[in-house]
């Protein structure tokens, strides 16, 4: 009889035990039904916060694409017989229009049909392929009027210097041992000058370039409706070694793909080029930045706090209670954040004692 009431005892004992552990851990698990924890847990005392409405700011548009770094393309400018060299109009790094002259030869051999002209035709063909390529995009919705017309100024440029090309041909020709002058086929910027006055030339011999002026350029594929958002001197931005580099669009060209689909290659200009830090053929971040800005929604920069997975939250004020909301971010401007996410209607943004808050506190409003 003993042994069974020690028996008895023990169990009774170790079913104590093994309450009292299962409260504690329900307790720390908030498992336990309301009732039974007020009966427990003193309520803490409502904490004292402000809150303010979600707010707004202006925030700039930019368009964020993967570029490539592609060489510049150049177009050599060359002796179109063999001379000498009796003017020289332009330097290194001038800017010329298209049939500015470049320089004058005095012509000592009968010249011949060379790379020159064999470059006005390639450009006139060139042209003549992007301008069937753009009307056919026109006639499909693909790019404005405006945008057809350039490719028809474009053409009728391409053609023009063309024929100036073969009209000077055509005059050296008659006259031999007489002089001619070569003019710009295109805009661009003289690179590569090789000769001066009083220099003798060879027919074929390369005298100079014209192109932009850079070794590099990145190149940027568009869609169609970015094309209300970028146009010709519209600033980039581009993220290369932890370095901005700065360059603006010069140029935008249409291509359609296997699908049919338009699309569009932006051609960005670099403005600055640190130590030759872009080479052909490297990928690079580009920010388009189009002009234009819109509202959007924001909280107070101080009023966001991290966990340690780099999460985003804050505390709305809801019905007295300080309830814990997690957000995704977008750019900081001035003292506040953008909100990427959705938030309740009317949400109050709870901005002071938020170290200090737990989820589901209560709070009292201070205005």
């Amino acid at each position: 009889m003993k042994k069974i009431r020690h028996k008895y005892r023990m169990f009774t004992v170790l079913s104590a035990l093994l309450f009292t552990l299962a409260l504690l851990l329900a307790t720390g698990h908030n498992l336990l039904p309301v009732s039974l924890w007020n009966q427990h847990i003193s309520p803490r005392t409502p904490i004292s916060i402000t809150a303010v409405p979600v707010g707004a700011i202006n925030k700039p548009i930019q368009l964020v694409r993967t570029g490539s770094v592609e060489s510049s393309t150049v177009v050599p400018i060359n002796a179109e017989f063999s001379g000498q060299l009796s003017e020289l109009y332009v330097t290194a790094g001038q800017a010329v229009k298209a049939g500015q002259p470049l320089l004058k030869l005095q012509v000592t051999s009968e010249p011949t049909v060379n790379q020159t002209s064999q470059q006005a035709q390639a450009n006139y063909d060139n042209a003549l392929k992007e301008f069937n390529r753009y009307q056919k995009l026109f006639e499909i919705g693909g790019i404005s009027k405006r945008q057809l017309d350039s490719a028809t100024t474009q053409l009728q440029a391409a053609k023009d210097s063309l024929s100036n090309t073969q009209q000077t041909i055509s005059a050296a020709n008659a006259t031999i041992n007489g002089t001619a002058t070569i003019t710009a086929p295109i805009n661009g910027i003289v690179t590569g000058l090789s000769v001066a006055p009083g220099k003798t030339v060879q027919a074929g011999q390369q005298l100079l370039s014209l192109g932009s002026g850079q070794e590099v350029e990145v190149v940027v594929r568009l869609d169609q409706n970015d094309l209300y958002l970028v146009h010709l001197g519209t600033p980039a931005a581009l993220e290369a070694a932890q370095q901005t580099i700065v360059g603006q669009v010069s140029s935008i060209y249409p291509q359609i793909d296997a699908s049919q689909s338009p699309s569009f290659l932006a051609h960005i200009k670099l403005i600055t080029n640190p130590a030759g830090l872009l080479k052909s053929g490297m990928s690079i971040n580009v920010h388009i930045d189009t002009g234009t800005s819109a509202m959007v929604p924001a909280v107070p920069s101080a009023s966001i706090s991290q966990d340690n997975q780099g999460r985003a939250f804050i505390y709305l004020a809801t019905n007295g209670k300080a309830m814990l909301h997690q957000i995704t971010t977008g750019e900081a401007i001035g003292d506040l954040t953008e909100i990427t996410s959705n938030l309740p209607q009317q949400s109050m943004v709870i901005t002071n004692n938020t170290k200090d808050l737990r989820n589901g506190d209560a709070i009292t409003v201070v205005q």
